[in-house]
């Protein structure tokens, strides 16, 4: 019985990041850009403005979530509560009306989306017990990704065949719009099932506590996000570095990954249905990469299997910055793909490793801070390259690539500086049940 219970465990958390995943690439990558580019003729400078926002956002409120779950040593409330934030959000851009209100919409799901996702990277350890948090992580990265595949194809159905699904739901089917390129149609199916493979987390997720639950205050909370910040380097080891390593090369990866359509169409003229080919089939070995840098993480630890996914990083921008010909870029796919999928896989039980127990829902709020800041850095900085070497052309975009090696390499350095650790292989101990026998 223990058993089932663990294993109910695990594939709730894996749903979640199944969940989460939809609402990403619906919302944040694919269909509310369309949809704002629609309604504006050029929307790709007010969507990045609006991402910018709510990533600004970010910076400020998830290390203090992290410190107040650390605080009441319970993160599935603010899991469930964020998550329920984020969906009505997203079922609300349905209604939006005008553009205005829809960014405004967008950067408050996107705000709790992030902050949701502090706490649930916090929850591995307890789900982990005796699996191993390099192949649970895996799974939920793997899952995240065959999201990514599912997304892609369900919701592009709601896009282009309105009168289907009204025939489809009946009664229920009036809000879909009918007619070519109906962007909007996706957003309540968004909803629907990021909140339906949510639902398992919320029941099934254990929440251990790692310590007696204290006293929560704004105050208290920021007080704890300052002395850990000001002991970042020296009062946890490796961690100040691992956080710098983390802005560098997630920089890298995140620019590498966003410019992929538009380096093939700009430099090699590919179409749409080229690019659209190369996104699905990097996809593929992206689930497989989450898999088996899982595994690898668990048998050769964390940092040594972060440093062969950076190193395949490496490689796989080099060759994409010096390819000769769009088809190199299907050899550099895989590449990229099994990387990607690593990169995410690897990097939370890194930070699990570092990060005492008690402090878990802090650090990765500062883990999610790293993130944000590179989502604003490595944009800027490639769109400056281009700026600068715009009369080259297509020599320009292939530059502003190559930078990205640069950086990468400076991640690997600092990476190479952070303690080899692993995760400690059972948190059972931080139980409510043992923190009572041991004050006994």
């Amino acid at each position: 019985m223990a058993d089932r219970s663990k294993a109910l465990a695990v594939w709730a958390w894996v749903l979640y990041d199944f969940a989460n995943t939809i609402f990403s690439v619906s919302i944040l990558t694919v269909f509310f850009p369309l949809w704002v580019d629609a309604q504006v003729g050029n929307g790709a400078p007010l969507v990045n403005a609006a991402t910018a926002v709510s990533a600004l956002l970010v910076l400020f409120t998830a290390p203090l979530l992290g410190a107040v779950a650390d605080l009441r040593q319970r993160r599935v409330p603010y899991l469930v509560a964020l998550t329920f934030a984020s969906v009505a959000l997203t079922a609300a851009l349905d209604v939006a009306g005008g553009v205005v209100v829809g960014v405004a919409l967008f950067v408050a799901a996107d705000l709790a989306y992030q902050s949701a996702l502090v706490f649930y990277n916090a929850l591995l350890p307890g789900v982990a017990v005796g699996r191993g948090a390099g192949r649970i992580s895996g799974y939920g990265t793997a899952a995240g990704y065959v999201g990514t595949i599912l997304a892609l194809v369900v919701l592009t159905f709601f896009v282009s065949g309105g009168e289907a699904v009204r025939s489809i739901l009946g009664p229920f089917g009036g809000w879909a719009e009918t007619g070519a390129e109906q962007n909007q149609n996706t957003f309540l199916p968004t909803a629907f099932l990021y909140l339906l493979f949510s639902l398992p987390a919320f029941f099934f997720v254990p929440d251990p506590a790692v310590r007696p639950p204290r006293p929560v205050s704004l105050g208290a909370a920021y007080r704890d996000v300052v002395r850990t910040l000001a002991r970042l380097r020296s009062g946890y080891a490796g961690m100040g570095t691992f956080i710098l390593a983390t802005v560098l090369y997630m920089d890298a990866a995140n620019t590498a990954i966003s410019n992929m359509a538009l380096y093939g169409r700009e430099v090699f003229g590919m179409v749409s249905a080229e690019v659209r080919n190369l996104l699905l089939f990097s996809t593929v070995f992206a689930v497989v990469g989450s898999a088996v840098s899982g595994i690898a993480t668990d048998r050769a630890g964390p940092k040594r299997t972060l440093l062969v996914v950076l190193a395949l990083w490496l490689v796989a921008i080099v060759l994409t910055a010096l390819a000769p010909a769009a088809w190199t870029l299907f050899f550099v796919g895989p590449l990229v793909g099994v990387a990607l999928g690593g990169t995410w896989t690897v990097s939370r039980v890194m930070l699990v490793a570092l990060s005492p127990p008690e402090k878990l829902g802090e650090f990765f709020g500062l883990y999610s801070l790293a993130g944000r800041f590179s989502a604003v850095l490595g944009p800027a900085l490639t769109a400056l390259l281009l700026v600068v070497f715009g009369a080259l052309e297509g020599m320009a975009y292939r530059i502003s690539i190559g930078a990205l090696a640069v950086i990468m390499a400076l991640g690997i350095f600092l990476l190479a500086r952070v303690p080899d650790v692993r995760p400690a292989p059972a948190v059972e101990e931080f139980t409510p049940q043992a923190l009572v026998r041991g004050r006994a």
